[in-house]
């Protein structure tokens, strides 16, 4: 009977991983014929020579409100490359209805944005100096975890076999 509960129990684990897709990335990320990394991001650019790195990070932690997947590249001089995705904390512990609230209101608040020709400015990198500016530190904040996972992959790719890369955003939709 316990083996038969087991089963159960799994059958259900992989029909729910099969009914949720892997979030995919909106970035182009190819090859480049030379010997840096290049991301363009809607926040700016960064660009770094592969054989200046020596860190390439990725890690998640929580603020008061919410969590923060975070990417890092350390390099030679005395700058830090910070690439992060933040997401609020939901109300009871994250429930569907949340998440669809929170989906929406996003929705509604770049419409009225793009309408109004005004910044997205929760999208911008967000700073309370004095208390929490990095000196040195070159910040990009991204949308997705899905985007900031791709920006990952691309830097170590690259990093790791010297081979130089492009990555960025997509060109907004027409409308």
């Amino acid at each position: 009977m316990k083996a038969v509960s087991f089963l159960l129990f799994l059958a259900c684990v992989s029909l729910a991983s099969a009914q949720s897709p892997a979030p995919v990335s909106s970035l182009t990320d190819a090859e480049a014929q030379n010997s840096f990394w290049d991301c363009t991001l809607p926040g700016g650019n960064y660009t770094v020579l592969l054989n200046k790195i020596s860190v390439v990070s990725l890690h998640e932690f929580n603020l008061p409100g919410g969590r923060v997947t975070e990417m890092n590249i350390v390099t030679e001089g005395d700058a830090l490359a910070r690439f992060y995705f933040m997401e609020a904390a939901l109300p009871g512990g994250g429930t569907a209805a949340a998440e669809v609230a929170k989906t929406r209101l996003t929705e509604l608040a770049e419409s009225a944005a793009d309408r109004t020709g005004t910044d997205k400015t929760w999208q911008k990198v967000q700073k309370d100096y004095p208390l929490a500016t990095h000196a040195h530190t070159i910040e990009f904040r991204v949308q997705t975890k899905a985007d900031l996972s791709a920006l990952h992959a691309s830097a170590k790719r690259a990093w790791m076999t010297g081979k130089g890369r492009t990555i960025s955003a997509a060109p907004p939709a027409a409308k």
